[in-house]
């Protein structure tokens, strides 16, 4: 299998036409495919009630949307069932043996797909296509084997929880982890200090401390059950 990921700009797709305008995301999780349309199943959310029911309105009104179902909602966020006619990126995708491999998000007037193929040259054949209506940019490119996919589904529920304990994280705790990793506090020797990061955050050396062990605690629950499950095999 050969799993792409593309940063995905389409012309036609009311996603990425109703994101431009609107300060909202869309992520979509389940698909099915019908001959003449596809469902989606998945989350609207916005920064606020207000840009939530924007967005169902300008969805509604794009032309190559069916119908949208609100599963449930809660301030600013909606789970929604969708039905659309293809695009044609989705059009050139099938029409060339591929298939949706993981979760779909757009925001700001783009798209990040997810996408396998069977062989290499279904792959290079679908991309070719794709460049005559659409831009994108491959942002990753993997051969997954039987046994790595296996790997994945086995660890799935794993890593859902790790998604979701990361996604639990405050905007702070994100932002000092995200500075602690990308400029070397993990490192031996470290390249940054507590200190460091405190001028850089405006707060005190204490408060990082207090963050990181925070956001670490939140985090190596789920990766130290990772490695029980890679032990146990």
């Amino acid at each position: 299998m050969y799993v792409l990921t593309l940063d995905m700009l389409q012309y036609d797709c009311p996603f990425v036409i109703t994101s431009e305008d609107l300060d909202v995301s869309y992520f979509g999780t389940y698909w099915d495919f019908e001959r003449e349309k596809f469902i989606i199943r998945g989350y609207i959310i916005a920064k606020d009630s207000d840009e939530l029911q924007n967005a169902i309105y300008s969805l509604r009104s794009q032309p190559k949307f069916l119908k949208l179902d609100i599963l449930s909602k809660e301030r600013h966020i909606a789970s929604v069932r969708v039905e659309m006619e293809y695009t044609n990126a989705m059009k050139t995708i099938r029409g060339n043996h591929g298939y949706i491999v993981g979760p779909f998000h757009v925001r700001d007037g783009s798209e990040l797909w997810q996408v396998g193929f069977d062989t290499k040259s279904d792959a290079e054949v679908a991309l070719s296509e794709l460049e005559k209506n659409n831009k994108f940019v491959i942002k990753n490119q993997n051969r997954i084997t039987v046994e790595d996919f296996s790997r994945i589904i086995s660890y799935s529920s794993i890593l859902a929880d790790l998604m979701r304990a990361i996604d639990g994280l405050t905007f702070t705790e994100k932002q000092i982890l995200r500075e602690t990793i990308k400029h070397g506090f993990y490192e031996d020797p470290r390249r940054v200090n507590i200190t460091y990061l405190a001028k850089k955050f405006g707060i005190s050396k204490a408060g990082v401390s207090k963050n990181i062990r925070r956001a670490e605690k939140k985090i190596l629950t789920h990766i130290e059950k990772i490695i029980t499950h890679e032990l146990r095999d």
